[in-house]
């Protein structure tokens, strides 16, 4: 059985890294020029920078409780930097320090070497983002005991589902927000960019799936597990229904009449799918490649 712990952690620090890499990325843009279709997005994007390294912390967390014992955590800061691992929980690490030390800059030091400061560590920050994002796929793709996971493809997908999921924090932050008037009108310039992402996590999703199906052996056992076996129920109406098909159809729907609760339900269902697809594909790949994705192999 996998554990529910990894997968909540999985699920959180792709959405606080993507929520961040999307908020930094606006807010990077935003000092050398002022396009309006940034400055429109920026009053929603900006809260990445804050609830980033806030749900990457609580994934950390769960990664901890995973274990069961502190100590097993720090262990991992002594494996090598240059494994997947060991750079993984550096890069966590360094997210975490770097985003709040952004923010701390950008509030008490309104001053020119301030303001440098903030925008050096803001760089590393998303830099790091982004390495949390991928290594969590990567480090998985790279068990060869576990073929249904050991593809490209998954680090593609998580990286896309990070993002997509990313997107849907800012739009529910955003929609709490919503009596602010500029933050309605960067609710509306969202649409197309969180359809976009939507449209990209459903491609890679079904060009693994068909990948996987096409494999045989417990590779294709996997993939007929998650399609049509017993996590068939949960992949198809919460991985794919919740998580792709709900949110697409509340894009579409919201670029030709924009209502801001139609938005955030859907970005809501993208939460929901974005957890259910994690909980999945670590369970199908589990009961049917005879590996118990225990704490400890995860991390060594």
């Amino acid at each position: 059985m996998a554990s529910s712990y990894i997968a909540w952690y999985l699920f959180l620090a792709g959405a606080g890294g993507g929520a961040f890499v999307i908020g930094a990325f606006v807010d990077l843009a935003l000092r050398f020029k002022d396009p309006a279709c940034l400055a429109r997005v920026s009053s929603v994007t900006d809260a990445g920078l804050v609830a980033g390294p806030a749900l990457v912390a609580l994934g950390s967390v769960f990664l901890v409780l995973d274990l069961g014992a502190p100590e097993r955590a720090f262990a991992v800061f002594l494996s090598p930097v240059t494994s997947v691992l060991g750079f993984g929980a550096w890069s966590v690490a360094v997210f975490c320090f770097a985003a709040v030390g952004a923010l701390v800059m950008g509030i008490v030091q309104d001053t020119r070497t301030g303001r440098a400061v903030e925008f050096v560590l803001q760089v590393v920050a998303m830099a790091a983002a982004l390495c949390v994002i991928g290594y969590s796929g990567v480090f998985l793709s790279l068990w060869p005991a576990v073929p249904f996971l050991n593809t490209p493809f998954v680090p593609v997908l998580f990286t896309a589902s990070a993002l997509a999921t990313g997107a849907a924090v800012l739009i529910v932050v955003g929609f709490c927000r919503q009596n602010r008037p500029e933050v309605e009108e960067g609710l509306g310039g969202l649409v197309m960019l969180d359809l976009m992402l939507v449209v990209v996590e459903a491609g890679v999703l079904a060009a693994f799936l068909l990948a996987s199906a096409q494999a045989g052996d417990a590779v294709g056992a996997s993939a007929d597990a998650l399609m049509t076996g017993r996590f068939a129920g949960a992949f198809w109406l919460g991985a794919v229904g919740l998580g792709l098909a709900a949110p697409f159809v509340v894009d579409v729907a919201s670029r030709r009449s924009f209502d801001p609760l139609v938005l955030a339900i859907g970005s809501c269902c993208t939460l929901a799918g974005g957890i259910c697809l994690r909980y999945v594909l670590l369970l199908a790949a589990v009961r049917f490649n005879l590996v118990g994705m225990t704490p400890l192999p995860f991390w060594l």
